[in-house]
């Protein structure tokens, strides 16, 4: 099933954002923690585990140590509008990483996943000549997520069955996707 989206407007008819209006700035830990613990809080993530986090939870988020996890600021034009966490960077030889995306209500649905996507994805294989493998994981029904895997070359390796708990109690199947440095780039392909 492919799920990518055509360009051009996002969902109530906003524009798509080019890529060159984000801006992806790394946090540091000590500094910058009870910045994004507020973000956290001031934010619905209705595809996780918990859809609303209280400051506590938000600033139990980690977001260090470098060697295990990188964090980074999504800006357009000077405000954020997203976190990003590379995860088990200590298991770049031996293991695929992972990531953590979020993005404020008001930045999704133009594009914001799918061009951070390709960030980190460039970033992650770049900064790391031996990493193998991007693994990530997203609730079944999270279909712009799944759209903004699929746009960058990620492929849907598996549905795991009820095994995403939520705040409601509902069990919901996952999303398994990977990313191999020698897949083919997207824009590599036309």
């Amino acid at each position: 099933m492919n799920l990518v989206k055509p360009t051009g407007t996002g969902p109530g008819g906003g524009a798509f954002m080019h890529p060159s209006d984000l801006n992806f700035s790394e946090i540091d830990v000590a500094t910058g923690s009870a910045d994004v613990a507020s973000f956290l809080a001031a934010h619905a993530w209705p595809f996780h585990t918990l859809p609303r986090l209280d400051l506590a939870a938000a600033a139990s988020v980690p977001l260090g140590p470098p060697d295990q996890v990188r964090s980074f600021w999504i800006s357009q034009h000077g405000k954020r509008i997203g976190v990003i966490r590379l995860l088990d960077l200590d298991d770049v030889a031996d293991g695929s990483v992972r990531f953590d995306l979020r993005v404020a209500e008001e930045s999704r649905g133009r594009g914001v996943g799918r061009h951070t996507v390709c960030w980190l994805t460039d970033t992650l294989f770049r900064d790391y000549p031996s990493l193998h493998r991007i693994e990530a994981t997203t609730r079944f029904d999270n279909l712009p997520m799944r759209r903004a895997l699929e746009a960058n070359g990620y492929r849907l390796e598996g549905r795991l069955r009820e095994t995403w708990p939520s705040a409601d109690g509902v069990r919901h199947d996952t999303a398994l996707y990977g990313r191999l440095r020698s897949d083919t780039r997207p824009d590599a392909e036309a």
